[in-house]
Formats: structure tokens, C-alpha cells, sequence
């Protein structure tokens, strides 16, 4: 794989463990397929299966939610000088998305499907496992803003109604 790919892939959280091993992040690359969505396109959709996870290498892309009216509305933009990840959920669990992703302008992801990530911790499980640790950490951060943001809006609302 070319260094571009590698340094690509190393500027990412979750591979911050071999930001010095090259030979890792291009055994990795091996199980990475490079994407590229148009504007305006649907990348994951909420309420839907899938078994791929994204890196977001440039471009913007929304993350959308709905209520339980069925309306869509924007939580937040993802650019890619944040250097994130998303739909890391379907590495680890086979469910539903949770959230809707679409691109905002052209858009470069690199991928990987749970299966090949799978196989891939199979062969390499000491490569694998901090990997798995930093997405868990990233879904637990993502937990507690939520219980955060869900106990603000609770006490909104009793405020509210005590009046």
C-alpha cells in the first residue's frame, strides 16, 4: 500500500496505538476498501442494517436523526479535519443505524465491512484488540454526552412543569 494510504489511516483514533508501526497500518489497508460518495448521497441510513464502518478522509457529511413523528432533523456536521470514524457500531454489533449519514460535498471514506474485520482479528488478534478498545471507548464517550444531554432536557422539562 502507499504511505499516503498509511499516513491517511494513521491520523484516526482508533489507530493511535501503531502510529509507529507501519507494517500494521498496512496490514490493515489490506481489508480497507477507499470510497467516494457525490453530494447529497445517502451513506447510512438509520433504522437500517449494515456491517461497514467509515473514515472520513475528506469532504463533509450530516448526521441526521428522527423523531418519532418520522421528521429528520441535522444533530451535527462532520468535516474531515475532525479525523473521525462512523458507523463503528456495526463493527461490534449486528443492529439497526442508529443515525443517518449523508454527504454534504464529495466525499472520500475508507471502509471496512465486520466481516473482513473479523477475519482480520482472527489472524492478528493483538493488532485487533486496541482497536476494538478505542471504538468502544469512542461509543462509551458518545453514551455518556447522551445520558448527559438526556438528564439536561429531563430537568428542563420538570422545571417546566413545577412552573
Amino acid at each position: 500500500m502507499s504511505t499516503n494510504n498509511v499516513s491517511s489511516l494513521s491520523r484516526f483514533m482508533i489507530f493511535e496505538d501503531f502510529k509507529d508501526q507501519p507494517e500494521v497500518l498496512n496490514q490493515y489497508m489490506k481489508i480497507i476498501k477507499h470510497r467516494t460518495f457525490e453530494p447529497n448521497t445517502l451513506i447510512i441510513q438509520e433504522g437500517k442494517t449494515g456491517s461497514e464502518m467509515y473514515f472520513l478522509l475528506k469532504g463533509k457529511v450530516g448526521v441526521f436523526k428522527k423523531t418519532p413523528a418520522g421528521d429528520e432533523y441535522k444533530v451535527a456536521d462532520l468535516s474531515d479535519q475532525m479525523n473521525v470514524i462512523f458507523g463503528e457500531g456495526a463493527i461490534i454489533d449486528i443492529d439497526t443505524r442508529s443515525a443517518t449519514i449523508k454527504s454534504l460535498s464529495l466525499v472520500e471514506c475508507f471502509e471496512i465491512d465486520r466481516n473482513e474485520f473479523e477475519k482480520f482479528s482472527k489472524d492478528h488478534p493483538d493488532w485487533a484488540l486496541p482497536v476494538f478498545r478505542r471504538i468502544a471507548r469512542a461509543i462509551m464517550s458518545r453514551l455518556r454526552k447522551t445520558n448527559q444531554d438526556f438528564m439536561l432536557i429531563y430537568n428542563a422539562l420538570v422545571d417546566e412543569i413545577k412552573g
